[in-house]
């Protein structure tokens, strides 16, 4: 990167790296994608000046261990997306709770900041509390 770039304030922008974003400066709409079908999305979210990151098995396969139980495959939860105050947060969150299973909703309920959204191996979405409030009503 070139020094004159460094010093930009960029105020709106929208960087997607591995499937993870970071937004800033506006609402912006990001899909949260089916792990059974990749071209439908579950959910459509708005958020801003935040981080958004999805862990899960349904692209890359059992590259997430447990480190209590590093032999026992994840397989009870398909996908889990986390929004956060910024990217590097939500993947860390994401990742955390993608190794505890089903319990890793849990573990997003209680951290401030954080919010969500759970995709289990049958299909079922389970989210915190505070993930509607990002959710684009139709």
């Amino acid at each position: 990167m070139c020094n004159k770039s460094k010093n930009k304030n960029f105020r709106i922008y929208y960087v997607e790296a591995g499937g993870d974003i970071q937004v800033k400066g506006k609402l912006w709409r990001i899909g949260i994608r089916n792990p059974f079908n990749r071209k439908e999305n579950v959910k459509i979210i708005e958020v801003r000046d935040e981080g958004v990151a999805t862990s899960g098995t349904y692209i890359r396969g059992q590259h997430v261990y447990n480190p209590f139980d590093p032999d026992r495959k994840i397989t009870d939860v398909i996908s889990i997306t986390v929004i956060g105050p910024n990217i590097y947060e939500a993947d860390r969150v994401a990742t955390a709770a993608l190794a505890m299973g089903k319990k890793g909703i849990e573990f997003i309920q209680k951290l401030d900041q954080f919010a969500g959204y759970m995709i289990d191996h049958e299909g079922v979405a389970i989210y915190t509390n505070n993930f509607e409030k990002y959710v684009v009503k139709n």
